[in-house]
């Protein structure tokens, strides 16, 4: 279905007059948007994202904008498909078109994910693709004043640093949050005077999941809104101070505010600022999220060596050298971009670019291990739990002995031996223990990492691809897609 500019069509509420005020002024303050510009809701027909999209029609038609309502149904109850119906009757009977999306979550989503975090990573990517595709300038989601409440709680449980802390910003990225100020209360309200019953999703009544829990339990018993309130107060204390931080790093470092970051000056960094710098430059970049952790110790990790330095930091960006400064790139079209991720073992992790999931974990031994797989391999390695592996794409230089042979050889000759295609050289994710390449999947084990007779336990490595066989944003597995928001948002 088409878009085009809603027009409102009932008298506007007292209860909603605030809520399109402050719609109205994000989109023209931060948004900064255009008559002809198309924004994309995030609409699960709940109270919440109703109360937007009544906000939307009304603000948007001043602006000359368009509004699609884009429903993301997860199949995780039985009941999905039903509240997906209920949520287009609802955008239809506001006027305002409604796009489908179906993304199951896999019963165990793997990376190191549990289903709910999978589901919001999901949804994240399919209404970013869905919004590259239709060429639109936004995606807006309804989070509102309980939300940042709750997720400021959810990190101070986790640890969260200062970052974290921040709470739910109000702009990341291609993500306008325009109802931050309000209330769940305050939404309901303006919902019920507009004569709309928005759809009940019996999944946030889940005690299995920890908001679930913090908002029905623990919140009321420290005080509701008055708990809520002060967890909104940290989240204010925190961004001002990170915002200070970041004031400094550009003080000190005025590359920064050009995208770049010599190399000199990233060596020299003390630990703790290294993630805030990193996540600064990704944002002067134009990346639309700060690297994850895993990412920054890599680098760390490089940093202290002699070699190139390539670093994925996800969605598409990886950290390079140019000359003598650091920056962030967007990977190229048609070209895979180097990879390296630090892997805790036993575990797994998903290699983005080679479009697959690596796992490296214990096993007794069995009888296929002597037999060999294509995707999988049993070695045994010089490593105990707990300890750490690298997997990476290739690099120059990179040597190992194959499996049965009695002297090294070089990785690119024996690739090109094997008749692996040169598309996919790049894309191989390689185990390396100690800087060694243990294993080259679907081509050779390093014969010292053999498993030897008499084994009782191997350490078993393997990928699985977990990609659709086609760019369908419509249907997706949420192994294909980028890094999702910061938890809770």
């Amino acid at each position: 279905m088409g878009s085009s500019p809603v027009t409102a069509t009932t008298p506007l509420h007292q209860d909603l007059a605030p809520l399109v005020a402050a719609v109205d002024g994000c989109l023209r303050r931060d948004a900064r948007v255009a008559a002809g510009d198309l924004l994309v809701v995030a609409f699960s027909g709940g109270g919440d994202s109703t109360a937007l999209l009544l906000a939307l029609r009304e603000a948007a038609p001043s602006l000359g904008c368009s509004v699609l309502a884009a429903h993301v149904d997860h199949a995780l109850d039985a009941g999905s498909a039903t509240r997906a119906a209920a949520a287009g009757e609802i955008a239809a009977r506001l006027g305002v078109p409604f796009q489908l999306l179906v993304g199951p979550v896999p019963a165990a989503p793997g990376a190191g994910r549990g289903r709910e975090a999978a589901a919001r990573h999901l949804r994240y990517s399919l209404l970013e693709a869905l919004r590259h595709d239709r060429e639109a300038r936004w995606v807006l989601t309804a989070h509102h004043a309980d939300d940042q409440a709750e997720t400021v709680m959810l990190r101070l449980a986790r640890g969260s640093g200062l970052a974290g802390l921040a709470g739910i910003h109000e702009r990341r990225g291609t993500l306008l949050r325009p109802l931050l100020p309000f209330t769940r209360r305050q939404l309901e309200s303006a919902v019920r005077a507009a004569g709309e019953t928005p759809v009940v999703d019996p999944t946030n009544d889940d005690l299995a999941v920890p908001r679930n829990r913090l908002r029905h339990h623990l919140l009321p018993a420290l005080g509701g809104p008055s708990a809520a309130s002060r967890a909104r107060a940290v989240a204010r204390a925190a961004s001002t101070l990170a915002a200070g931080v970041e004031r400094r790093l550009l003080a000190t470092v005025p590359e920064l505010a050009a995208a770049r970051l010599p190399l000199d000056t990233l060596r020299r960094l003390p630990a703790e600022l290294l993630p805030w710098a990193l996540a600064l430059l990704h944002r002067r970049s134009g990346a639309d999220y700060p690297p994850r952790a895993a990412a920054v110790a890599e680098l760390r990790r490089q940093l202290l060596g002699t070699g190139p330095i390539a670093v994925d930091c996800g969605g598409g960006w990886r950290w390079q050298i140019d000359g003598t400064d650091a920056l962030v790139a967007r990977r190229t079209p048609g070209l895979p971009a180097p990879f390296a991720y630090t892997l805790r073992v036993p575990g797994g992790v998903e290699i983005r670019e080679a479009g697959t999931t690596f796992r490296l974990s214990r096993a007794l031994v069995a009888a296929w291990m002597w037999q060999g797989a294509p995707g999988r391999a049993a070695l045994d390695l010089p490593l105990a739990p707990g300890g750490l592996v690298t997997v990476r794409s290739r690099r120059p230089g990179d040597r190992l002995q194959p499996f049965g042979s009695s002297h090294h050889r070089r990785l690119k000759d024996l690739l090109i031996d094997r008749k692996v295609p040169r598309e996919t050289r790049d894309c191989l994710p390689l185990l390396c223990v100690a800087d060694q390449v243990a294993w080259v999947p679907g081509v050779t084990i390093h014969h010292p990492f053999r498993l030897r007779e008499g084994a009782a336990i191997a350490w078993i490595a393997e990928i699985a691809s977990d990609r659709p066989p086609e760019r369908d944003v419509s249907r997706a597995d949420v192994s294909d897609l980028g890094p999702p928001p910061a938890d809770g948002e």
